[in-house]
């Protein structure tokens, strides 16, 4: 298709602009889509409040990677999509450079092109059951799933979480739905743990008092090598703090297992002899895999929970500068959408 529209850029801190662009090409094994929906990441947060580095995003480049919409044009040699199919593309795949880029897949504007179809895999049809609306959560709903999935999370764990933001009740909702009964929750932010109790989620204002400490009240205390700790299967870390890391070792119960899934680039001193003495697994998360996305779409058809409840702002890209004031705000909702024309 050969034309321009419309693109957000990131200028640089504090700074995007809306501006005309050639529609990308995608190639032979690619799509153009129509992008419908395209949310707001964390990342694109602190690119914007911190700089372009710390979101993974360049200076005067286009970013956006949250995006669902619909199939407007198809590679020659791609056969398993339409024009007209509803998508998810995976934005690890958009950019033939890989995944480094995919903060960089330019999902706020009009179209976005992915060099790379394949069903299941880089791209997903969304099926008719799930609103294209709904499905712009299924990237950061990955990255929760992929928590979790990481830690080995099975239906029968005591699993302690910290975070009730937009990830780490996607994380939460991933976890229900594949029927694990005893999560317990940590939150600071009144507003999130109002909205995590209209869900049902064991939530535990901890900015006083020990998240570990209520976890040892609900799932009692076991002794394990001389050490008595609050009988927690997996420790999830959907804030991003170091000092949980911390936290977790001189508190965790030996053989459990600590997944975190947030980014904190201060040092963190640790003793090594702790891993060997309490048989700590400790790893990270990063986005997620196809695997994790199907396994997302699933829980967002999921009626058990309206997942939908948790875009809480809508914008159009003329309105850039609102829709990122209010992703700023942590005290203002939870997840900021951009909504294309005609949706």
């Amino acid at each position: 298709m050969e034309g321009t529209m419309k693109q957000l850029i990131f200028k640089t801190k504090g700074e995007v602009e809306l501006t005309d662009v050639p529609i990308p090409d995608f190639g032979p094994d690619g799509l153009l889509i129509k992008v419908a929906y395209a949310g707001i990441c964390g990342s694109d947060v602190h690119g914007y409040t911190k700089g372009g580095l710390y979101g993974g995003i360049a200076d005067g480049s286009k970013f956006g990677h949250e995006f669902v919409g619909y199939v407007a044009e198809v590679g020659e040699n791609v056969a398993d999509f339409k024009e007209g199919d509803r998508v998810w593309v995976d934005p690890n795949f958009v950019s033939p450079m890989g995944s480094r880029f995919s903060c960089m897949a330019g999902g706020f504007a009009e179209y976005a092109g992915t060099v790379k179809a394949v069903a299941g895999e880089t791209v997903h049809h969304i099926p008719d059951d799930l609103p294209l609306r709904t499905a712009a959560l299924i990237e950061p709903c990955g990255v929760g799933t992929h928590c979790k999935n990481r830690a080995g999370v099975q239906a029968g764990d005591n699993v302690l979480m910290w975070g009730a933001g937009p990830i780490g009740l996607m994380g939460w909702a991933a976890m229900t739905h594949q029927g694990v009964k005893n999560i317990v929750v940590g939150e600071q932010m009144p507003e999130r743990i109002e909205f995590a109790k209209a869900w049902g989620v064991d939530v535990f204002d901890n900015t006083e008092a020990s998240l570990i400490d209520y976890a040892g009240e609900k799932f009692g205390i076991v002794n394990i090598n001389s050490y008595e700790r609050a009988n927690v299967d997996k420790y999830l870390d959907y804030v991003g703090l170091g000092i949980l890391i911390k936290e977790y070792m001189d508190q965790g119960r030996p053989g459990s297992v600590f997944a975190t899934v947030g980014l904190d680039g201060r040092p963190l001193e640790i003793t090594p002899s702790e891993f060997m003495s309490k048989e700590y697994t400790v790893m990270g998360s990063r986005s997620y895999t196809p695997a994790d996305a199907r396994e997302v779409i699933d829980v967002l058809r999921d009626k058990t929970v309206d997942m939908s409840q948790l875009i809480t702002a809508e914008f159009t890209l003329d309105q850039a500068d609102a829709a990122f004031a209010a992703a700023c705000d942590k005290n203002s909702g939870l997840k900021t959408i951009f909504r294309m024309e005609g949706e």
